[in-house]
Order: C-alpha cells, then structure tokens, then sequence
C-alpha cells in the first residue's frame, strides 16, 4: 500500500482540528502520515493541538510562532512530506473513512491523470445538508479555465505539488482553483469520481480559510494570473463567477451576468441561497 501524506493547517480551532484528524485516523487505507501545521494559534491551543501527535505515531505537528496564513502551512507540510501521495483536509473539515482507498483505487486506473477529486457535502449551519456530485468525469485544462469543476481538495503525486510551487502564497482566495490549474496546465488532466467523500462543515461559527471577504481580490489575482490561457468564453464565465461568489445579487442580475451555458448555475444558486445555503 503507498503512504499517503495528508497534510492540515489550522488556527486556533483545536476542537475543529481534533474531528479532521479523528477522521483520517479511520480511513479504511491505514498507510498515512498526517502532517498538521499549527499557524500560530494561540500558546495554549498549541498546547492542545501537539497533544494530537499522542493519539497516534502517525501524526506529527508542527508549530509555527507567528501566522503565515494556510497556503505557506500546506507549503511546509508539502516539503517534508514523506508519501508518494498527498491529499489536503481543511481543519474545519472532515474525510468519509473511505475517501483516500477509494482516490488511490481511482488513480491507479487512471496513472496518467496529474490528480483525483471526488464530490462532496454541505453541512450548513441550519442543519440543511447539500450533496455536491457532479459525476464523474475527465478534468482538462479547458474545463478548468470556464470553472472550478475540481472542489477544494485533492489526491495528487507529491512529486507534482512540489514540481509546481505549491500553493501561491500571494492569492487571498482561490488558493486551490489556482493550484489545480497550474497541475493541469504541467502535468494533465485530472479525473473527479462519482462518490462524495468530503464533507465540507458550515455549521459552526467559525472563519472558514477563505471568507466571503478575500474573495473578490482572489477572484481578480486569478483572473489576471491565468487569462492569457483563457478564451473570450471563458473570460465571460469567469466574470459570472466573481460575481456569483464575491456579491449576493438579485435574480435578474445574475441571469443578466450569466452566460447561456451558465443560467441553470445561477438559477440554482440563487435559490440555494433564498433557502439557507451559505455557497
């Protein structure tokens, strides 16, 4: 079995911290190292938090003394990482216990693809549960540059990351869009699977590592950084999603923003959101 490296950064939120953690420990593919990267919480959440590394031999934490934000603690995780494959979680997050087997079984039939995504779950603050699944699929540079079709977390080759960079530490938001766009455009498509072994927690009143806030600037560092691989088309829906997800406009703005390939993406939303759905 190959050892996956699931790296997590986190601050401040050890009780948060703990339930992502205890989630990789039940993963039905025990080959793991899970590297957590404190980003300078609080002494006493550190404390907590190294106290994690006792749970298991195969957790290791490192403490940073001062905040350096999420994309520069994946990025240390990322170097020392010792797995063939690496797979992100959020701390606010959790895995189903069968998402790393069933990711390596899709990457072992799919070797050449550059990464492997599944979908995902919603768990909103009023108890309401979304299933995001949008079946499975090959996920090209073109598909990539009309939307982020991949979600926030992948299985991918160590190797690969490092060859990229990592994650820019220079975009406020769109961190992960951004990095699997890089994959793509260097090594190949990626393959998303039909099953959701993700689940993604809204339902606590804690900052998200992305916030309605940094949104728009991440929206726009992204837009400027990657355009000169973009057709007038995908400009366009790149457009309607700045909009979509950096404001909360009115119906009729949203479907007057929306390309036709994109009106059912904003009917839905909007909808979405008149129910609860904080997205």
């Amino acid at each position: 079995m190959p050892l996956v490296t699931v790296y997590i950064p986190t601050r401040n939120r050890y009780d948060l911290l703990k339930r992502a953690v205890l989630s990789c420990l039940a993963q039905t593919h025990k080959n793991l190292e899970i590297i957590v990267v404190d980003d300078g919480s609080d002494a006493v959440i550190q404390q907590q938090v190294m106290q994690l590394s006792q749970l298991d031999p195969r957790i290791s934490v490192i403490l940073q003394n001062e905040p350096v934000g999420a994309c520069a603690a994946r990025n240390r995780a990322i170097a020392i990482a010792s797995g063939e494959f690496l797979a992100g979680l959020d701390d606010d997050d959790e895995f189903t216990p069968e998402r790393i087997e069933s990711l390596l079984e899709l990457f072992q039939n799919n070797p050449t693809r550059s990464f492997v995504s599944s979908g995902y779950i919603i768990k909103t603050a009023s108890g309401q549960i979304l299933t995001s699944n949008k079946g499975a699929r090959e996920i090209d540079l073109n598909a990539l540059l009309f939307a982020n079709v991949v979600g926030n977390q992948i299985l991918t080759k160590t190797y690969y990351l490092r060859d990229i960079g990592g994650f820019d530490i220079n975009l406020p938001s769109c961190q992960d869009y951004d990095t699997w766009i890089r994959l793509v455009e260097r090594f190949g498509s990626g393959q998303r699977c039909h099953q959701t072994s993700y689940i993604v927690h809204q339902d606590h009143g804690s900052e998200r590592i992305s916030n309605h806030m940094r949104r728009r600037q991440g929206y726009e560092y992204l837009f400027n950084k990657h355009q000169h691989l973009m057709n007038e088309s995908q400009k366009a829906s790149q457009r309607f999603y700045q909009l979509l997800y950096t404001q909360r406009p009115g119906l009729l703005a949203l479907l007057k923003a929306a390309p036709y390939s994109q009106m059912l993406v904003a009917l839905k939303v909007y909808l979405l959101r008149k129910i609860g759905y904080d997205i």
